[in-house]
């Protein structure tokens, strides 16, 4: 065998030495990717913040205040939060004309639109979308001093000026849903200091949205004064006024998913439920709606809403709770048995004691 036809192929060393290249420039790009996608990330947060900034504008402009930061009843009945009320001014979706507003945030009817996730209200890259009990999540949190129970402030009380009053910002953990009616949170004197501080670690400090629009980043090391500074930036509210539930959400990477459930396709409703789950794990949460078919023209923005019939239980008699509805008369005695039993096949995956939060 001649020279040139043993240097035909390369050799186990060059081989090696070529792979060794190979994952050495992988090593050295992996930082620039990564840091190209943190940036990309904070740029689309920032984004995110700023049309919050314009829904509240908008939102203040139309009723001359700030929304408040929870609608709470004299029987200490916690309604609805700030961000459920500014959704109409913060995209073309239904889901504001599709809540009844005279039911609680976590009453089961209303369920399809808060168990949703809003994009708007999430950072890209952290994976909690959900709690454990599938409310949407908000990984944003309020100023206390501007949303609070029952609150109305208005731009002019804002005596320092708008660009030195900060109205919300990223929080590095203990995610809450963004129908919840306490969705504020003290500004403290650090940031990206754990779970109940504002800020992301990944970016080392976080962005604030300040009163004027403006969204502005802050480092980790600003200095507790500069912070101090802007939470006492007035108006102030009281302790009585941004008194909160200790409540602790269970988050996690969760997902829904629809199951379709048989009735008469000449009947004035359909039935569906739906599954929350971990991916490739069992159901966690079982949710019963029904949506009136769509009439001409749509009584609705975005057509007929899904409203809550029942949740399923590790304990719930599924044929007794759903003939107590409307399917008991839309459908015929074989779909109604299919559906009892595609709802206990799954009911039988659920976790024996349910998850509140």
């Amino acid at each position: 065998m001649t020279t040139k036809q043993r240097r035909a192929g390369m050799t186990k060393v060059e081989l090696c030495i070529v792979a060794v290249i190979i994952l050495l420039l992988i090593g050295l790009l992996l930082p620039y990717i990564q840091q190209a996608r943190e940036a990309e990330r904070r740029s689309t947060t920032k984004n995110h913040l700023k049309q919050i900034g314009l829904a509240l504008h908008n939102y203040h402009e139309t009723h001359r205040c700030f929304p408040p930061g929870g609608v709470i009843r004299e029987d200490d009945t916690a309604m609805q939060g700030w961000l459920t009320m500014i959704l109409p001014f913060l995209d073309g979706s239904p889901y504001y004309s599709w809540i009844d507003l005279d039911k609680s945030w976590d009453n089961p009817y209303n369920g399809y639109v808060l168990n949703s996730s809003i994009p708007s209200y999430l950072i890209p890259g952290v994976d909690a979308h959900f709690t454990s009990s599938g409310f949407g999540l908000t990984h944003n949190q309020g100023n206390p001093n501007i949303f609070y129970r029952n609150s109305s402030v208005k731009l002019r009380q804002m005596k320092n000026g708008a660009a030195h009053n900060w109205m919300l910002g990223e929080v590095e953990g203990n995610f809450q849903p963004w129908g919840y009616p306490f969705n504020w949170r003290p500004l403290g004197t650090k940031l990206c200091n754990g779970p109940a501080s504002y800020g992301r670690p990944a970016w080392h400090g976080g962005h604030l949205l300040l009163a004027d629009g403006s969204v502005s980043f802050f480092s980790d090391e600003t200095s507790p004064e500069i912070l101090k500074s802007l939470a006492s930036s007035p108006p102030v509210a009281t302790q009585v006024q941004t008194i909160k539930p200790a409540t602790i959400f269970q988050t996690g990477n969760y997902q829904w998913k629809r199951v379709a459930l048989y009735s008469d396709p000449e009947g004035p409703n359909t039935y569906f439920a739906n599954v929350m789950k971990k991916i490739g794990g069992n159901p966690l949460v079982i949710q019963v709606y029904v949506v009136k078919k769509e009439t001409e023209p749509p009584r609705r923005k975005g057509g007929p809403a899904p409203h809550g019939l029942f949740r399923i239980n590790s304990t719930t008699d599924v044929a007794q709770a759903l003939g107590e509805t409307s399917m008991s008369q839309e459908t015929t005695p074989a779909q109604f048995q299919a559906n009892v039993k595609t709802l206990q096949q799954m009911q039988k995956r659920l976790p024996k004691k349910d998850s509140t939060r």
